[in-house]
């Protein structure tokens, strides 16, 4: 009775909501995917039909695209005619279900009479490839309230005439609950699963972390450190570097598939507690085990908490986890007009929208500077395609040869004139903006480019000498604020206010 008010539909974590949200329109269909289907990434294909009492669903799996239909019609029978207009420029369909809000003898054995709307609807659906299914326990599905009132058979599923037999559909009156509609349920083969998502990685702070830094260690120990002249030299250099870092991520990293239910406190303790649970079965085991996760999520939070609100000096972040959950973007993408129904085209659509550069920088740069420009890395900031982090890099600028050879490839590359290909390799990274009202468009959309780690420190080298150097002669303009350190939004409105 207290708070706000609770809008909307129920949310679940094992299910996708999918609900149409246009402005000055209340919508009338509903669709939950269950999150096992993720990986024939479900969308609400708003370019088909643009609707609010029909919606469409989109499968994707590899190059078939299954499309399922929700309709619900009203005494007006709007949505019937909406589609009868619309029957040629639909795809293909293998579902189309609803309350159709109209009888007709064919379905319903107590009626004798025959509605034009729904023959118009029968048509619609012929014309598409689907034929009613009648269900295997046939009868009525809108049961009427009033005993003294017939009921009527409304809702109607629509498969293709070799499904039928298959996938013939049952009402369930268990679960009819206060509605006056019985559900009606339905069983569709909708192809192999897609492959698998699975990604490599390596646990931060596990034995194998440290396996890869020592043998990333043991390989760069084997490169002479002897400075380039050529660009050739550059790109050897570069080359033999990057192939230290693959070859120990190839050996050291495993296959992870994350879940929703993942859990990040996992620890190697939690999985011997439960093993030695699971042969047992014994109160006391399960004790332990409980006892290691409850340690394990405490040392996991913990540690947390003081990186948000020590180190990281952000404290305002930990009041994300209490924050309303907002709808997925479940919309499919358009590029204009067109739809993106694969991945290619989803590419052509972000890039075409941001067409991100990589530019190189060949400023003249000094050694000293090396050291200094890895302190104020984050420890938590992406790796590229390496796969190196600035936990694992600070790591091994530990090492005396490592610090020496990186400082030699730096200068190479300035003394020459050539940024290594290594360097300009990304990965694409495409994150959600948010509170955007729709995410069927790009620029809902931010690509985040991540670099090869090493290949950021240099140019972190070359920005902190330009700014010494300028700051030292007295280069920059006395008004200049962006790009400068100790330089700030604060003293922008100092000299605003200064001047007034």
């Amino acid at each position: 009775m207290e708070g706000d008010e609770v809008i909307g539909a129920p949310k679940h974590p094992d299910w996708l909501q999918m609900v149409r949200i246009k402005e000055g329109e209340v919508p009338r269909m509903i669709t939950y995917v269950s999150t096992r289907l993720s990986r024939y990434r479900p969308a609400m294909r708003c370019d088909i039909v643009d609707h609010r009492d029909i919606f469409i669903l989109s499968l994707f799996s590899g190059g078939e695209v299954l499309n399922l239909m929700n309709v619900y019609s009203d005494d007006q029978h709007t949505a019937i005619e909406h589609l009868a207009a619309r029957v040629h420029s639909l795809p293909p369909f293998i579902y189309i279900a609803g309350d159709f809000n109209c009888v007709l003898t064919t379905w319903d054995d107590y009626e004798h009479g025959e509605s034009l709307t729904a023959i118009s609807l029968q048509d619609t659906a012929s014309q598409i490839g689907l034929e009613w299914a009648r269900p295997s326990n046939h009868g009525p599905t809108r049961i009427s309230p009033n005993p003294n009132q017939r009921s009527n058979v409304l809702d109607l599923v629509f498969l293709a005439p070799s499904e039928i037999l298959i996938s013939m559909p049952r009402l369930e009156h268990n679960l009819q609950g206060p509605s006056d509609h019985v559900p009606i349920c339905t069983d569709l083969d909708i192809s192999p699963e897609p492959p698998g998502c699975g990604q490599q990685t390596i646990k931060p702070g596990s034995e194998a972390e440290k396996s890869f830094i020592s043998d990333i260690l043991r390989d760069l120990a084997a490169i002479p450190v002897a400075a380039p002249a050529t660009k050739e030299g550059v790109e050897a250099l570069a080359d033999a570097i990057a192939t230290a870092f693959s070859d120990a991520w190839l050996v050291h990293s495993t296959e992870s598939k994350p879940t929703k239910r993942s859990k990040s406190w996992w620890t190697d303790k939690c999985s011997e507690t439960f093993g030695v649970y699971q042969l047992s079965r014994s109160l006391a085991d399960y004790n332990k085990f409980k006892k290691a996760c409850k340690d394990a999520k405490r040392d996991f939070f913990d540690e947390r908490i003081a990186e948000i609100a020590t180190s990281r000096k952000r404290p305002w972040d930990l009041m994300e986890w209490v924050k309303q959950r907002k709808l997925p973007p479940c919309e499919a993408i358009r590029n204009g007009d067109q739809p993106c129904h694969d991945m290619d085209d989803l590419w052509d659509a972000l890039h075409g929208t941001y067409n991100l550069a990589l530019v190189a920088s060949t400023m003249p740069q000094s050694s000293t500077s090396f050291p200094t420009s890895r302190s104020g890395c984050s420890n938590s900031s992406a790796p590229g395609p390496d796969h190196v982090t600035w936990v694992h890099l600070k790591e091994l600028l530990k090492d005396k040869h490592v610090l020496v050879l990186f400082i030699v490839l730096a200068n190479a590359c300035l003394r020459v004139g050539h940024w290594p290909r290594i360097f300009k390799e990304s990965l694409s990274v495409i994150v959600l903006k948010p509170n955007k009202p729709s995410y069927a468009v790009p620029k809902a959309f931010r690509p985040i480019i991540l670099l090869i780690t090493f290949g950021k420190l240099i140019e972190k080298m070359i920005a902190n000498r330009i700014q010494f150097d300028t700051v030292k002669h007295d280069i920059f303009h006395p008004n200049q604020l962006g790009g400068i350190r100790q330089r700030s939004t604060e003293d922008a409105g100092l000299i605003l206010t200064h001047l007034v």
